[in-house]
């Protein structure tokens, strides 16, 4: 009988994007598994070509009852032997629950009614991956292997020839290809978790002046005007990324030396296409969203508005020897294309 595991994360996008490495350990584990991922719709950004899922199952909140109802016969119809809910709020543990799994794997919580097997929380911060592959052990695999290698930690993001394709016009815009292209993301949907516009048009100017860099803007859907309001601050030339969808802004950012930017989706976006990264975490703790190995590091600050300038230029000028060998990666690359 072959084994079929349910990944259950609903949302946010950056938390999909940050369960995806638990596929690719689950094959390792057993390639025999078939494994499915429950989300909201807005997952299939990220799923849609991820090699290690068989099968997708998407929901969103304004479906009529009938769709629901559909939605939950079609996961009972699976007959999955484990259901991992990394998610535990209401509505993912009660989905867990209804797809009648004999397993069903979930962290301590109050909706432990759905699950048979809990799993405690991690007694202090910890890189949020890592604790999503924790759940793993609890499946009862011959030889689960743990701690993971540092690639197991990795998003996976499915791009595809012509993502690479589109983001090519501007790409090929960019003057002095040799120079390196530090990208910064100034925007979060939370006001309070991002650092001041003002702060970000100054490390522009600095890395445009002293580290002789060229800096691109990165912006989504409804953020255009914050990045804008940061070029109105800059007194050196920079440039603004032109729309991009999902996957074009991580080929974009790919064919980067460095990514600087608040805790948002682009920040694991980064860490998923392996361009050295900075996350600026105010609010919130960047033990659990950054993986801090030798290329992507984070600042803590109290509030953001604390993080200082010059505290943030150093950290930078630290990293600079890994962004030269990452420009230096890339124009090897392009030449071999």
């Amino acid at each position: 009988m072959v084994r079929k595991v349910l990944l259950v994360q609903l949302r946010q996008l950056g938390d999909i994007l940050l369960t995806t490495p638990v596929t690719r350990a689950l094959h390792d584990l057993d390639p025999t598994l078939e494994i499915s991922f429950l989300s909201h719709s807005m997952g299939r950004l990220v799923l849609e070509g991820n090699p290690y899922i068989k099968k997708t199952f998407y929901y969103n909140e304004g479906d009529p009852l009938g769709r629901q109802l559909q939605l939950i016969k079609s996961l009972r119809q699976e007959h999955f032997t484990d259901v991992i809910d990394f998610m535990n709020n209401p509505r993912s543990a009660l989905f867990t629950w209804l797809t009648g799994a004999k397993v069903r794997i979930g962290f301590q919580s109050a909706r432990r009614w759905a699950y048979n097997r809990l799993a405690p929380r991690a007694p202090s911060a910890a890189y949020i991956v890592k604790e999503k592959l924790q759940l793993l052990s609890h499946l009862g695999l011959p030889s689960p292997r743990l701690p993971w290698d540092l690639d197991d930690l990795v998003p996976i993001i499915p791009l595809s020839p012509s993502d690479d394709q589109k983001t090519l016009p501007f790409l090929n815009s960019i003057p002095r290809p040799e120079t390196p292209r530090v990208v910064l993301s100034p925007t979060h949907r939370r006001t309070e978790r991002r650092w001041p516009l003002g702060a970000y048009a100054a490390l522009a100017d600095e890395l445009t002046l002293t580290m002789k860099a060229q800096v691109l803007w990165l912006w989504g859907p409804g953020e255009e005007s914050v990045v804008d309001e940061c070029l109105a601050f800059c007194h050196q030339k920079t440039l603004k990324t032109p729309p991009t969808t999902f996957r074009e802004m991580a080929a974009l950012i790919k064919n980067c030396d460095l990514f600087i930017g608040n805790s948002n989706g682009p920040s694991h976006v980064a860490v998923g296409v392996k361009t050295p990264s900075l996350q600026l975490h105010g609010p919130t703790d960047g033990r659990s969203w950054c993986p801090d190995s030798g290329i992507h590091h984070y600042i803590q600050g109290r509030t953001m508005p604390e993080i200082p300038l010059l505290q943030v230029q150093s950290a930078v000028k630290n990293l600079w020897p890994i962004v030269l060998q990452q420009t230096q990666t890339r124009l090897r690359t392009a030449k071999s294309l």
